[in-house]
């Protein structure tokens, strides 16, 4: 196993860049592999860590742990703060040209409707594609993914809830073997100094070669993010 790239690191938190195709921990009712994002961080940092939170296995970007129990409970009370911001890069079928919001009710495991609220902002438009910057209120399951496929608008790469031949199109032309689906930006209140702790997560190389390969240069792409929405 490759070394995780470690983004923050204090005596309270750990954030780190996930790699797609790695699960965040062990989930009995996934899989009973030993190989996972915590365990892997656990070995290279020499330190028990405790999950906030979770990405699906395919999505990559940045994951927090805490470094005790107690500092977990703390940021969990800081989870749904005004100033606690979760943002993903995301790539979606279809042409969307101006910032709105998906606000409709999803289902968890159990057959229970919940309130679930993501905000999108299109950041550029190709053929048939569309890059946006995404932003979720609440955290249900899949909540991104989804959300995009009820309004026809699937996330290039997802083989769940994605659209076959788009996503045969970008893993033939493009050579994208993943889904498209990065959290880039995740901000909240440190639970020890209560300073917003700022992090940040450039897109992976797979999928950076993607955005180039449609024509948006990465250091253009870098410029429209780091305008406030």
């Amino acid at each position: 196993m490759e070394k995780i790239n470690i983004l923050y690191q204090d005596d309270f938190v750990i954030a780190v860049e996930k790699p797609s195709g790695l699960l965040v921990h062990p989930y009995w009712k996934e899989t009973n592999e030993k190989e996972n994002l915590m365990k892997t961080v656990r070995d290279q940092v020499g330190k028990k860590l405790y999950p906030l939170h979770r990405l699906d296995r395919p999505v990559s970007g940045i994951v927090l742990f805490g470094l005790s129990g107690q500092v977990v409970k703390d940021l969990q009370l800081h989870w749904h703060f005004a100033n606690t911001k979760k943002e993903y890069i995301t790539l979606c079928r279809n042409i969307i040209t101006e910032p709105g919001e998906w606000n409709f009710t999803l289902k968890n495991d159990k057959g229970v409707e919940q309130k679930a609220r993501t905000l999108y902002w299109p950041l550029a438009q190709f053929e048939d594609t569309t890059l946006c910057r995404v932003r979720i209120k609440t955290g249900r399951k899949h909540q991104i993914r989804r959300h995009f496929a009820r309004r026809m608008f699937n996330i290039i790469g997802d083989t769940a809830k994605g659209n076959g031949p788009m996503n045969r199109k970008f893993r033939e032309e493009f050579d994208l073997q993943r889904i498209f689906l990065h959290a880039w930006k995740f901000e909240i209140e440190h639970p020890e100094t209560e300073e917003l702790l700022k992090l940040e997560c450039e897109l992976p190389p797979e999928l950076a070669s993607v955005v180039e390969k449609l024509g948006l240069p990465i250091e253009k792409l870098k410029e429209i993010l780091h305008k406030d929405c």
